[in-house]
């Protein structure tokens, strides 16, 4: 009796633990497919015996394992179909969710941004760093302020300008929704160019006030008190409207010939000559000038050789006419203007050099700017208008070369401009050049 007492509180015993051991590795069984997001299989051997409340929890996970991957197949497709449709545009493209993390972000924004291209899926206070942008984001959630804006970001050590347009995709409101759809426009070069032209507006109009103040003044003068002057004033007062006259046409024919050569189209002339002996020609005409000024004035060309090059021979000649002026404004009396060529591959390089005190290397890049002057004082001294080398600037690079200046190891400033060598041609003799 005893022994069929202990069989079945074994058997028992052992129906129990079967079953509790079933249903614990059922349990992780559950927990597992919640993790992968996988259906379970409901006839695994971990659930045959089960009563029907194990069926209808399973039938419950399996639905909302399916609904969970279908809402995450429509988002990633949504996701996918964005990408596709904005990879090629030119702007930004930036989609983030309602907590900040990046969605989405086209090549474009990548280029301009390498931080955004592989920042998918962090938050975008990680990936862009800007104070107003983010205060922007705020913003645009809250439904307050504009949905477009110019904003700065810092791009490594400078800082670039973005035109920033924000849309709230209304559609996108499962899961992590509502998405936000930024587009960002590049504007630098449009800033940049605007603060030049606030340059040029502040510094033209300050030279032009000048001669006419002057001009206003004295005139006015003239007017009032002709009757009673001295005429040593009276001819003190013509001369200084006349000089300041002179100026303003200056300005006023520097300022139209930038315009002209700022423009799409220049009209230039094109002639397909030999440089060297044309500017053989051209020395031998600044020699004779510079001789009743008390300087002189020489040329360094290659011997025995022709550089066929392309150029506009009035455009260049005005090249070589403010160049050879700006060198004498700064070369002292008994100096000399240096006026050379050398041959540098497929390149001729050309230069005019004075015997002044040079310029400091930190104004070398920017003496080519409108209205840049050194020193301002001794430039309007020597009656410049601040425009002479950035025409020069221009009709060089129309003419497809490069233009830069160097302090000379004897001293002075070199100014040097490159041209393409179309055809060269060596041993030459004298007399074909002449």
């Amino acid at each position: 009796m005893e022994y069929l007492f202990l069989i079945a509180f074994f058997a028992t015993t052992l129906v129990f633990a079967t079953k509790y051991f079933r249903q614990k590795e059922a349990i992780k069984q559950l927990s597992e497919s919640l993790v992968t997001r996988t259906s379970i299989l409901t006839h695994s051997k971990e659930f045959r015996g089960n009563n029907k409340h194990w069926s209808s929890l399973l039938g419950e996970l399996n639905q909302i394992i399916s609904d969970f991957q279908k809402l995450e197949r429509q988002s990633t497709g949504r996701l996918n179909q964005i990408d596709t449709t904005f990879s090629n545009l030119q702007e930004g493209v930036l989609i983030i969710d309602r907590d900040n993390y990046v969605l989405m972000a086209n090549t474009a924004l990548g280029s301009l941004f390498p931080s955004v291209g592989s920042g998918v899926g962090k938050r975008v206070e990680v990936c862009l760093r800007s104070s107003d942008f983010l205060k922007f984001i705020r913003d645009v959630k809250r439904g307050e302020g504009e949905l477009r804006k110019e904003l700065s970001f810092s791009k490594g050590q400078q800082q670039v300008w973005m035109e920033v347009s924000a849309s709230k995709l209304t559609q996108a409101e499962e899961g992590n929704g509502p998405w936000f759809l930024f587009v960002l426009h590049d504007i630098s070069q449009l800033m940049r160019l605007e603060q030049v032209r606030k340059n040029f507006v502040a510094n033209a109009s300050h030279e032009l006030k000048t001669p006419v103040a002057i001009i206003k003044g004295y005139s006015e003068t003239l007017v009032s008190d002709h009757h009673t002057m001295e005429i040593e004033d009276r001819d003190r007062f013509l001369n200084t409207i006349h000089r300041h006259a002179e100026r303003l046409s200056l300005l006023i024919n520097d300022l139209l010939s930038l315009s002209r050569l700022e423009s799409e189209a220049p009209t230039l002339e094109w002639s397909h000559s030999n440089i060297i002996g044309w500017l053989r020609e051209i020395s031998a005409d600044y020699e004779l000038n510079l001789k009743g000024e008390d300087r002189c004035f020489f040329a360094t060309l290659p011997e025995n050789m022709e550089a066929w090059v392309r150029f506009d021979v009035l455009k260049l000649r005005q090249v070589f006419d403010n160049l050879v002026e700006n060198a004498n404004k700064y070369t002292p009396k008994e100096g000399c203007i240096e006026l050379g060529a050398v041959v540098a591959g497929e390149e001729l390089h050309i230069w005019v050099k004075d015997e002044g005190p040079g310029v400091p290397e930190a104004d070398l890049l920017q003496i080519f700017e409108r209205f840049y002057r050194v020193d301002k004082g001794r430039s309007r001294e020597t009656g410049g208008t601040g425009l002479g080398l950035s025409i020069v600037k221009h009709i060089i690079e129309w003419h497809e070369g490069k233009i830069w200046a160097e302090n000379a190891e004897t001293g002075g400033l070199r100014i040097v401009f490159s041209l393409p060598i179309v055809e060269q041609l060596t041993n030459v003799s004298t007399a074909e050049l002449v």
